[in-house]
């Protein structure tokens, strides 16, 4: 199921922003930023109060509800984070840019499992894990480059 918080989401947060664009948290916040997204824009960085311009919380727990979360944080923060977000802040849509799960390890797929059985549980649309993210001419949730124009007639690949 792909939800319209995945395609159309009106408020989207890169958790593990960074103001440095080389890091892949630091390229998709750059991106949304450039691709001209007219949402609500959050980071979660626990060094700054803000992140490329862009409001900052020290944690997701302090986030208000958001639509599209965007993780780009070590994989074994990642099912804690799911479930929090999806729990208490009504996100149904993650993209997990981290790698080191089940492509790495068994400990890794187990953090996968987790992930699944969250999204599942509430209902949410994935995209990942160890993803470039999700590019459409609403949001361009990718840390690639560089971004192309986006053909509104057709379907670009």
């Amino acid at each position: 199921m792909i939800t319209t918080q995945l395609l159309r989401p009106e408020s989207i947060v890169v958790v593990g922003a960074s103001n440095n664009v080389h890091k892949p948290g630091g390229a998709i916040l750059k991106n949304l930023i450039n691709g001209g997204y007219q949402g609500e824009l959050r980071a979660v960085n626990p060094k700054e109060k803000e992140v490329q311009g862009v409001p900052a919380f020290a944690d997701v727990k302090e986030l208000p509800d958001t639509d599209l979360a965007v993780l780009a944080v070590p994989a074994v923060m990642c099912p804690d984070i799911v479930e929090t977000l999806a729990g208490t802040k009504q996100t149904r849509a993650f993209i997990i840019l981290s790698a080191g799960f089940g492509e790495e390890t068994h400990e890794g797929a187990l953090l996968e499992e987790r992930i699944l059985e969250t999204a599942n549980k509430y209902g949410a649309s994935l995209i990942g894990p160890n993803c470039i993210g999700l590019m459409n001419t609403w949001h361009h949730s990718v840390f690639s480059q560089p971004i192309p124009n986006l053909n509104m007639k057709g379907v670009d690949l």
